[in-house]
């Protein structure tokens, strides 16, 4: 059995929200506008690069099925969110991770 939040709409903006600005960032880093990584011209780094790059796309993928379709592939819990908003912020970008984690703020305090 599902858990129905009474703010979910809310929270379902927000992941949403998260995950398109998420995405955003994605497709800018990848045409060099918001990366920081030409500083250091080295084989590795750009290898770092395309590994952080596929691993934020499968994060922003996966917080988009949260949003999207809550509780069918991923459970829309309060948990779920706070792990999508650290893996957002490390992996993708801040502005995003806060957004998400603003929602699992929402449902926290609710179950509370």
């Amino acid at each position: 059995m599902a858990k129905k939040y009474k703010n979910q709409k809310w929270m379902l903006l927000l992941t949403i929200l998260g995950a398109v600005v998420g995405l955003i960032y994605l497709i800018l880093r990848l045409t060099t506008i918001g990366t920081a990584y030409q500083v250091y011209p080295t084989p590795l780094v750009g290898l770092q690069w395309v590994v952080d790059w596929i691993i934020g796309l499968v994060v922003v993928i996966l917080t988009f099925l949260v949003g999207l379709r809550p509780n069918e592939p991923i459970p829309f819990h309060w948990v779920i969110l706070l792990i999508f908003a650290i893996l957002l912020i490390i992996f993708v970008d801040i502005i995003a991770g806060v957004l998400v984690l603003i929602a699992f703020l929402i449902g926290l305090i609710e179950d509370i």
